[in-house]
């Protein structure tokens, strides 16, 4: 209770300084520019904020850059906020909210909050930015886009990566279980986990599964019957929930090692404060979008850019998660679409249509990224990423992969 205590004291003293800070662009623009509205709906006080809360701070300083450095013709840009909390019923009014104050696109970083907007923005034609992703944003395709793999493909990757380096001689098959997040890309997480695991019989046992609430801290249950895991899986949970479990689990002595997609990186702060690097040392992560660590060119603009609009917390906003980098990554890519959509309709004519006309046929290379980009067809934008593992020798997620395919189960 104390930590949670914490984390939400921690969490209303950011969004306050947060509202305190103009959003650039919130005025009439400078003369002669159109201002183009782009709405966030994300958890700035809710579980989800610590990992939410610093990407949101990379969106409105790329939109400040971009406005102050290297100005789209004829455009302002401004970014606006809707606290969702995680509660999806504040989904649609927030979506409404966005509308009403001019929102051209949306970005979303929950999956469950895309699929409630999913049909909304076709009728409207506001297309939907979502950094996370599940099976029902994909297919049908529709006017969601995507900035990841399937969360669930994401977990397969890094679970074929385990058995491609796995001592299957001297030590059997690899026990895997699951504690998955009770939301769709966590159901649809633990369902392909536990098929994959059953479909590969010798390169896998799957011990069970089980899907939790945000903020859970009790898992006795669960905890006795993945006691016999070599590795368990966390799906789109969050720091606290993960981190009681990690204490608990290792408190009975059990040595289980752990594995995920984004969710250790998202609540970096919590999790190594809470639990320690030694007890988790050795989980492996897939990060699509990258790591603090990493030297590719855009990461060191959103490194430089943190230095520049936020110096006295930019030691804090790196210790509490990768959200800056990971998050400003895929927006800087949103970004990039934006800005052609713009250059090719004229800043007057733009729309959530010249958004989706432009998005539909958009390719990008990043350098020391693969090729992120859509189709009329394709609503996920990339095909390959990096393996991380935490090294409690270094204090640090560090590379043990180069660009993997990511599984297309």
């Amino acid at each position: 209770m104390r930590q949670q205590l914490k984390i939400a004291m921690a969490a209303l003293m950011i969004v306050a300084l947060l509202v305190a800070t103009p959003l650039l662009g919130c005025g009439g623009g400078e003369e002669g520019k159109r201002v183009i509205t782009i709405g966030t709906i994300t958890d700035l006080t809710g579980p989800a904020s610590p990992a939410l809360i610093p990407l949101y701070m990379a969106l409105q300083d790329l939109v400040r850059h971009i406005n102050e450095d290297d100005p789209i013709p004829g455009v302002k840009l401004r970014v606006i906020a809707w606290d969702e909390k995680m509660d999806a019923s504040r989904v649609i009014p927030g979506y409404e909210w966005s509308k009403v104050r001019g929102a051209k696109v949306i970005i979303n970083p929950i999956d469950y909050v895309a699929a409630i907007l999913k049909p909304f923005a076709e009728r409207d034609k506001v297309p939907v930015f979502s950094l996370s992703a599940s099976q029902p944003l994909i297919d049908p395709p529709g006017w969601v886009f995507c900035a990841n793999s399937l969360m669930y493909q994401n977990v397969l990757t890094v679970a074929k990566w385990i058995s491609d380096t796995w001592d299957y001689t001297n030590e059997g098959l690899p026990k895997i279980g699951c504690i998955a997040l009770n939301a769709s890309a966590g159901i649809e997480s633990e369902k392909k986990l536990k098929e994959y695991c059953q479909n590969n019989p010798d390169k896998f046992e799957y011990v069970g599964g089980f899907l939790v609430s945000f903020a859970s801290t009790t898992f006795g249950g669960q905890i006795d019957k993945l006691k016999s895991c070599d590795w368990i899986c966390f799906p789109g949970t969050d720091g606290i929930g993960m981190s009681s479990f990690v204490r608990q689990f290792r408190a009975k002595g059990y040595t289980a090692k752990f594995f995920s997609q984004e969710t250790l990186p998202s609540f970096w702060g919590l999790m190594v404060d809470s639990v320690g690097y030694e007890t988790l040392d050795g989980w492996l992560c897939g990060c699509p979008a990258g790591w603090w660590g990493d030297t590719s060119p855009v990461v060191e603009m959103l490194k430089g850019l943190l230095q520049r609009y936020r110096s006295g917390q930019a030691q804090k906003i790196m210790h509490e998660s990768h959200g800056y980098v990971g998050g400003g990554v895929q927006q800087y890519f949103m970004l990039q679409i934006l800005r052609q959509a713009i250059e090719k309709v004229g800043a007057e004519n733009f729309d959530g249509q010249a958004f989706y006309d432009t998005a539909v046929k958009f390719k990008l290379t990043m350098e020391g990224y693969p090729e992120w980009g859509y189709s009329a067809t394709r609503r996920v934008c990339l095909d390959q990423m990096r393996i991380y593992k935490l090294s409690a020798e270094a204090e640090d997620l560090v590379p043990v992969s180069n660009l993997v395919p990511i599984l297309q189960e």
